[in-house]
């Protein structure tokens, strides 16, 4: 299955390593917005009969997923045969079920949205919830970013003292397989939220005297609960505190909050093209992974095997 590969606007960089990484070109896509905020999108190079493949960057603000919409339309009506969007990372993953009375979910109305507009496929990265994919009537090959942070973890640490921790009870499975990976010991933090981004109390169970605790998260926004933690955990002895999420949302005061903190690094993706700068923010680059897997679509080979630790 030979594709083209589109890039959105504000995704160009991402896109770029992603086709080198595969030995091809970008396609000749054009977008722009009107001076009343209205997306336009135009193929320039003929897509009939192709698989044309959109890596986007839907992040807000919200003018990204319109572009995507208005792309994946633009493909369906100049005869594209299939129509696959890469989104390493899905906005609204956090809202997969209603928390109270006369509330949305909008984890469902995205995945509706996207097939409306004429995606066939959708390739995305460490979703928050796996429920998600029972949104989507199409199919969705969820990557994990699992094997390369295993990796880095190991030249990190070598033979040092390590543990694995999750922020919260929700990624219990995702470290389970770290510590099965790393042979290293595990501990997961229980905190109560007093409203959304805003953590009441916290506790660690398991014990981090003694050792390099490392904090696994598929994302960080406000960076609230990772700076909580990681002062928790060397207040109960830990000797450092890493953490490793895919996407770094990073809103509002979050970039200068991990600064200040006691956290020793945190090692995220270029899933979003945000990407703060400082001594304790590093980058470890999605673009093999997704180039592998799209190689793998091209070639009906499995994608799962590539979230293997």
């Amino acid at each position: 299955m030979p594709f083209k590969l589109f890039a959105l606007s504000g995704s160009q960089e991402l896109a770029s390593e992603v086709a080198g990484r595969l030995g091809i070109s970008l396609g000749a896509l054009f977008t722009t917005r009107f001076s009343d905020g209205e997306v336009y999108a135009r193929f320039d190079e003929t897509i009939r009969g192709e698989t044309v493949v959109l890596l986007a960057q839907i992040n807000l603000p919200y003018h990204n997923l319109f572009e995507l919409l208005v792309a994946a339309d633009a493909a369906r009506r100049s005869s594209a045969r299939e129509v696959v969007a890469v989104l390493p990372y899905l906005p609204h993953s956090r809202q997969e079920r209603r928390d109270g009375e006369r509330t949305a979910v909008t984890s469902r109305l995205m995945a509706e949205t996207i097939e409306l507009s004429g995606v066939n496929r959708v390739l995305t990265l460490d979703l928050h919830s796996m429920s998600i994919e029972g949104f989507f009537k199409i199919p969705i090959d969820h990557l994990q970013m699992s094997a390369e942070f295993v990796k880095d973890i190991r030249e990190q640490y070598g033979d040092e003292p390590l543990m694995v921790c999750s922020p919260d009870f929700g990624g219990i499975k995702r470290i389970r397989a770290y510590k099965q990976a790393l042979n290293c010991d595990m501990a997961v933090i229980h905190k109560e939220r007093l409203r959304p981004n805003e953590v009441d109390s916290m506790e660690i169970i398991g014990d981090p005297k003694g050792k390099h605790v490392v904090l696994i998260d598929d994302m960080t926004d406000t960076g609230g609960t990772l700076v909580a933690a990681a002062r928790l955990l060397l207040d109960q002895g830990a000797l450092s505190v890493r953490a490793y999420c895919s996407h770094g949302v990073l809103s509002g005061e979050a970039a200068e909050r991990i600064q200040a903190s006691d956290l020793q690094e945190l090692v995220f993706t270029n899933s979003l093209p945000n990407r703060p700068q400082g001594p304790k923010f590093r980058v470890l680059s999605c673009a093999p992974l997704l180039a592998r897997a799209l190689e793998n679509l091209s070639r009906n080979q499995s994608i799962k095997t590539l979230n293997n630790i």
